[in-house]
């Protein structure tokens, strides 16, 4: 038999969670092993039909062989059921919502987690099984919730219990129901008891923190005391409280906690008592009230966790001005440092506060050129670096102050804001757009603007914003969107432009040619377009749109829509922001998904949970950025990524698309840690499955970066790197594997032989190049590499080899002899295919030193000619 219990005194979070537990254990039985409080009795009354449990007098204890504990792991508080925990016959599933440190109970199997209720863990696990519930279901889940997240304003509150609320309301959770039995009204023994306990009500300070205390006689046992103590604290605005209610020679403490600095749960088990953090109770066996009060309030003082005090939260050094400092340089510092206002002092002393409003109204009156001292705030509010929180905000509130200095001995050490205080209230995250040091999301507009004239050259600036004065005149919005925004708010220049136009972007681009000349290619199908400048440059135009993918991995459908639908198709945050070129909102950036935030917080985050099914390549798009930024998936995009890759949906992609993935990861500096990451990832087994991403490849791929830098001066273009890398990624394979792997790929002919060749010629060429050479045989060895070759042929070399290298590209790659075919002629010899060994073995002299000059080379040509 398998039996579903809670701990005595069932609240409705006990209630809800044990019938939560019989939805996923249905042959289950719901035993109560002990009392109920007052409002679950009355629910249980009202419900009795539809709630199925079983008297605890019909169980057969010997046939138990399971039993499902909700809502705590303390033995003590199963009543009837304490004494069935040490049989080892019996096992022992627990769910429970918060630890203990009294907790007993050794569990088979363990489901608690951190939340705010017992009844979230089990919902959640509803959900995940897809377990069907009714509407009454739904509404004693929800009731088991509220009750024990004080309707999710408790500290413990999670965000998982928001999640079964809102879940549980598409489910019809009647909240009249929930209403009636949450807010129940007093009954005329409770009003009694509430009366007695105002009466006696004080306030008493432990470490800073404010603590009601209330006592009242009863005849006997009251029901519902609890909610009388809540209703006392709301009453006198108190957000910890403990009631001591005395009945003959016992008396019952009941403690109700809304801060995390007071625990009443740990509190009252000094006392025998238990609960959780924000309720608890305990019963002592004495009559003496006061004493008890002070045994509790010496418990309190070792347990209470002293609040922040001034100094561990104010901002220093203090930006302050001068008595002396005029209104015009007061608003200059002011406008340099961001604030709202600023202290002034008199050699160090503070003298008072002068504010934005202050300045500005000094400066309507033609005053700029007055000392501040004239228009400050006398009277400033201090406080010394011991104030407590509580009394900071106090005073920030009645006093309608934005900032309060910190004073010792009448210096001012530093200044407690707004910010400081809600930071310190409620931590970090909760102003995190308005952080000082956020300025990605803080840019004003007017900022923005003066990026972008920054970081582009004066004709493409000037190009942009008549492209935006066309697209007023032809009653359309034009936008700069993608990596060109992202770039320009973290600094980088970008030359990679796209605008989206809403509207017909195809026809925009014709308008574009007419009047700035060139030529446009366009795409109808997508309705995008690209437009060559007379000089070369190029911008690529789209209208705006959104598409659909009718299966994972393939190319999208496309419907023309809105910007706010073209920016939600595209892979990530941070790529999901526009600049307007319109001259009305030029500057404005559109920021629908938070990229400012994310940009800010180094994160890369998709906009949807099937972005990796619609497109997988975005899985190599997000590692490239994360290493080419320094930033990081959030935890959910890796989770979505990994099961992307986890059904094998990159093996749906074409090769072709994989290709163009995988060419600029290995374009950038970071491209072993990339490939790392991928490979950690999974996403690449569908490269080669005898491709290895060890500590090998990554000093390998360290020594090619090297070699590049060292061998760029020499070459007169750029090389393509990339080429290198996969070069140095495949080197473990045949020709033949990477002759197939590259068409695969569908890499260029060229392409394909200077990869095969690279990696065929490595062990070769190294051999020859270790052994003692004449100019014309290092020059012949190497002459026909190309420059990503020749990079990874100077990687793997030795310090002597690749000196040789050097002073093949530095000195002998231009040698050439004077002495040509015409020159033969000239000469008096006939055309003959004996030419090109001639002019070969004049090359060798000239490289070898044997001839220097064009009268060395005749006289050797002409013997040479004899001897043939």
């Amino acid at each position: 038999m398998q039996v579903i219990i809670s701990h005595v005194n069932a609240d409705f979070d006990s209630l809800a969670a044990m019938v939560a537990a019989q939805k996923i254990y249905t042959a289950a039985k719901l035993v109560f092993s002990g009392s109920q409080n007052r409002n679950v009795k009355d629910f249980i009354s009202l419900h009795g039909e539809v709630l199925d449990f079983v008297d605890i007098r019909q169980i057969d204890k010997k046939a138990i062989e399971r039993l499902i504990v909700v809502d705590t792991r303390i033995a003590d508080r199963l009543g009837e059921f304490e004494d069935l925990i040490d049989k080892p016959r019996i096992g022992i599933i627990v769910y429970d919502h918060h630890p203990s440190t009294e907790e007993d109970l050794k569990p088979t199997h363990d489901y608690s987690e951190i939340t705010g209720a017992t009844t979230t863990i089990l919902v959640k696990i509803i959900r995940k099984k897809k377990i069907e519930i009714s509407p009454f279901e739904a509404t004693l889940f929800a009731l088991g919730i509220h009750e024990d997240t004080g309707s999710l304003t408790y500290p413990t509150t999670t965000p998982n219990d928001a999640e079964a609320i809102a879940y549980l309301m598409t489910k019809k959770a009647n909240v009249h129901v929930i209403n009636q039995f949450l807010n129940r009204v007093l009954t005329e023994v409770q009003h009694k008891l509430l009366s007695d306990l105002l009466k006696t009500a004080h306030l008493v300070n432990v470490n800073g923190v404010d603590i009601l205390f209330a006592y009242a006689d009863a005849e006997d046992y009251i029901d519902g005391a609890s909610v009388v103590t809540y209703k006392l604290g709301d009453l006198e605005n108190a957000e910890v409280v403990f009631n001591f209610i005395r009945i003959g020679d016992r008396i019952n403490i009941i403690g109700r906690s809304k801060i995390d600095e007071v625990d009443v749960g740990l509190i009252l088990s000094r006392f025998e008592g238990g609960g959780h953090p924000q309720a608890a109770s305990a019963v002592v066996k004495t009559r003496d009230l006061r004493k008890i009060e002070q045994e509790l309030i010496e418990v309190l003082k070792v347990s209470v966790r002293k609040p922040l005090v001034a100094q561990e939260i104010m901002s220093k050094p203090v930006r302050t001005i001068d008595v002396k400092t005029t209104i015009q340089e007061a608003s200059k510092a002011l406008l340099k440092f961001g604030h709202t206002g600023l202290p002034v002092v008199d050699k160090g002393k503070l003298m008072g506060m002068i504010s934005r409003r202050d300045l500005d109204k000094a400066v309507r009156h033609g005053l700029s050129h007055a000392p501040v001292k004239g228009f400050m705030s006398h009277q400033v509010i201090t406080v010394s670096p011991e104030a407590p929180l509580h009394e900071m905000q106090k005073l920030l509130v009645e006093e309608g102050i934005g900032r309060l200095p910190v004073a010792s001995d009448g210096k001012i050490i530093g200044i407690v804001t707004r910010t400081d205080l809600l930071r310190a209230l409620h931590g970090d995250d909760y102003l995190s757009e308005f952080k000082s040091e956020s300025k990605i999301s803080k840019f004003t507009r007017k900022e923005i603007v003066e990026k972008f004239e920054q970081l582009l050259p004066k004709n493409i600036r000037k190009l942009l914003k008549n492209l935006g004065i066309m697209a007023d005149k032809f009653d359309q919005n034009a936008y700069l969107v993608g990596g060109f925004v992202r770039d320009v708010l973290m600094g980088y220049p970008n030359l990679d432009i796209d605008i989206v136009v809403e509207g017909d972007g195809i026809s925009f681009t014709r308008e574009v040619v007419k009047k700035f000349g060139g030529r446009t290619r366009a795409h109808k199908k997508f309705g995008t377009a690209v437009v060559i400048f007379p000089d070369g440059f190029r911008i690529d135009f789209s209208t705006a749109r959104t598409e659909f993918y009718e299966k994972p991995g393939a190319l999208p459908q496309v419907e023309f829509s809105s910007i706010r639908q073209d920016l939600y198709r595209r892979d990530f945050s941070i790529n999901a922001m526009a600049f307007a070129l319109n001259s009305s909102k030029f500057g404005q950036v559109l920021d629908f998904f938070g990229g400012k935030k994310d940009l800010k917080n180094k994160q890369i985050r998709v906009l949807h949970n099937l972005s990796f099914v619609e497109d997988p390549t975005r899985i190599f798009r997000a590692v490239r950025f994360e290493q080419r930024y320094g930033f990081q998936m959030t935890k959910h995009t890796e989770e979505l990524a990994r099961r992307a890759v986890e059904t094998e949906l990159i093996g749906e992609l074409t090769t072709v698309r994989i290709r163009d993935e995988l060419i600029p990861i290995l374009s950038e500096d970071t491209a072993w840690f990339a490939l790392k990451r991928l490979f950690k990832l999974g996403a690449l087994a569908h490269l080669h499955p005898r491709i290895k991403i060890d500590l090998t490849l990554k000093k390998l791929f360290e020594q090619i970066r090297v070699a590049n830098l060292e061998l760029e001066p020499y070459f007169s273009k750029k090389t393509r790197l990339w080429i290198t890398y996969l070069m140095a990624l495949l080197r473990d394979l045949t020709v033949e594997e990477i002759n197939e792997w590259s068409k695969r790929m569908k890499l260029k002919k060229l392409d394909a032989l200077n990869l095969e060749e690279g990696v065929s010629m490595i062990s070769g060429a190294a051999e020859e190049l270790g052994k003692k050479l004449k100019n014309s045989e290092l020059y012949f060895l190497l002459k026909n590499l190309s420059q990503e070759q020749l990079i990874l042929f100077y990687a793997i070399s030795k310090k002597e080899e690749r000196t040789k290298i050097i002073r093949f590209l530095r000195e002998l790659k231009s040698i050439k002899p004077t002495i040509n075919g015409n020159k033969l002629i000239e000469l008096g010899f006939q055309p003959s295919p004996l030419f090109g060994k001639v002019l070969h073995d004049l090359l060798c002299a000239r490289l070898d030193g044997l001839v220097k000059t064009e009268e060395d080379e005749i006289n050797l040509t002409k013997k040479m000619m004899k001897e043939i």
